[in-house]
């Protein structure tokens, strides 16, 4: 089977990155927890691609818009700054779920400030698949765009699970569990996950052995 063909997005491919996250996202336990309004999602991601990562050139997708990734590189601040179109969402969201999220919203921003790695590092903000395309090895084509990367300039990358489910794929490529906590009280755990580069010589021992199981 050809594996998917990963394609990095443009700022045209905006509305379309952030609608495949949001149907990723939309049966997340952290994201449910913090934002309840699952169809404010589209809107959310839209304005993390347009106020920050798409400015990065780290956004990637496949070529059949089915998952979709936003990283950022070392050095780059990885909170967006408050603006009239982040006030409107806010208020949006208000309106919706109540005032109970804003404590939720305080909480969550703290927990990830907390844990967030002062050494430099490619930070993975949301990779995810469509919800029909979940399990197809899109999210590992996505997540070999930037671990290659950093393996060839030494780099370490870090990110924050949202999901138990999603740690064994994040644990296959190298990525470890550093801390756990909840996303706010009463929240569900949120997984810090660190990953040194590895070298060449892994590497090559890594698929020597992955074709000795396959024989």
């Amino acid at each position: 089977m050809q594996p998917p063909s990963i394609v990095r997005a443009t700022p045209t491919d905006t509305a379309r990155v952030a609608d495949i996250l949001a149907d990723a996202f939309s049966e997340d336990p952290c994201m449910n927890w913090v934002i309840p309004h699952v169809g404010l999602y589209p809107g959310f991601y839209t304005l993390l691609a347009k106020r920050l990562y798409m400015a990065q050139g780290m956004v990637f997708m496949d070529s059949e818009g089915r998952a979709a990734a936003m990283w950022l590189p070392p050095g780059v601040a990885h909170r967006v700054p408050m603006g009239l179109d982040q006030l409107w969402l806010l208020l949006r969201l208000v309106m919706h779920s109540g005032t109970r999220v804003l404590p939720r919203l305080t909480q969550a921003q703290e927990v990830m400030s907390r844990h967030h790695p002062r050494q430099p590092h490619y930070y993975l903000h949301a990779i995810g698949a469509r919800k029909g395309h979940q399990g197809r090895g899109l999210g590992s084509e996505l997540l070999k765009q930037v671990t290659r990367r950093c393996d060839q300039e030494s780099a370490p990358a870090y990110l924050e699970s949202s999901s138990p489910l999603n740690i064994p794929l994040y644990q296959r490529h190298g990525f470890e569990i550093q801390d756990e906590e909840p996303i706010g009280e009463g929240g569900p755990p949120l997984t810090f996950m660190w990953r040194e580069p590895r070298s060449s010589e892994y590497d090559q021992d890594a698929r020597r052995g992955t074709r000795r199981d396959r024989q």
